[in-house]
Parts: structure tokens; C-alpha cells; sequence
């Protein structure tokens, strides 16, 4: 019994260590294929850098003059004010906190534009 338990939990943390997410301050990238919680950066810390490659999902959100890459299967994002997002494929689904340029290209974005901003050709303006 105790060794089926181990191995168990063996399985649990592997499994749990396994996210793919790597941060490096507030720099995060994922692994492809796998899915990550960007959770180094918050609606307060400006300057973060989200990739999420092919067949990625990814959440995270991050405050002023992010960038913002998704080739993944799927983003969810919100981003603060003069941040700029690209998706490339997947589904993108943005919220922008102020004015944000946002590109589709290749991907399916789905943008929300907050703080007094309307959604424009180029993003949130």
C-alpha cells in the first residue's frame, strides 16, 4: 500500500512540475504543447514579456508596456495600458486596461477594451 502511494504521489508532482512555465523575472515563456499560468507578473508590474508557443494554452496578467506573443492553441491575457499583443494562432482572448495596440495575425482575436478605451483597427484606443 505505502509504495502504491508513493508512486501516486510521485505522479501528482511530476505531473504538477510538468507546467512547462518558465519565468525569469518577468520574462515568461511556456513549453509547446503545454499549458502555463503566467504568475510571476500581476496587473501591477509593468514591463512583462508573455510567449506562448504552438499548441500552448496560457493565462497571465501583467500591467503597463507588456508584450504580449501568443502562437498557441489558446490566450487568455489582460494587459495593461501601452501594451502591445500579437496572435499569431489560436484563439487570443485579450482585455486591455487602457490603450493597447493588439494584432491578428493568423489567429483569432478576441479583444476587450477597458479605462475609457474602444476597440480600433490597431487595438484599444
Amino acid at each position: 500500500m505505502s509504495k502504491w502511494l508513493l508512486g501516486v504521489l510521485g505522479v501528482v508532482v511530476l505531473a504538477t512540475a510538468s507546467c512547462g512555465n518558465v519565468c525569469s523575472g518577468t520574462n515568461c515563456s511556456c513549453t509547446q504543447d503545454q499549458t502555463c499560468s503566467f504568475d510571476a507578473c500581476s496587473s501591477s508590474t509593468a514591463g512583462c514579456n508573455f510567449s506562448c508557443p504552438s499548441g500552448a494554452t496560457c493565462t497571465g496578467t501583467c500591467g503597463s508596456g507588456c508584450a504580449v506573443s501568443c502562437a498557441g492553441k489558446s490566450c487568455t491575457h489582460t494587459a495593461g495600458a501601452g501594451s502591445n499583443v500579437t496572435c499569431t494562432s489560436g484563439t487570443c482572448t485579450i482585455t486591455c486596461e487602457g490603450t493597447c495596440s493588439a494584432a491578428a495575425v493568423g489567429g483569432t482575436l478576441n479583444l476587450t477594451c477597458n479605462g475609457g478605451t474602444t476597440k480600433g483597427a490597431g487595438g484599444c484606443q
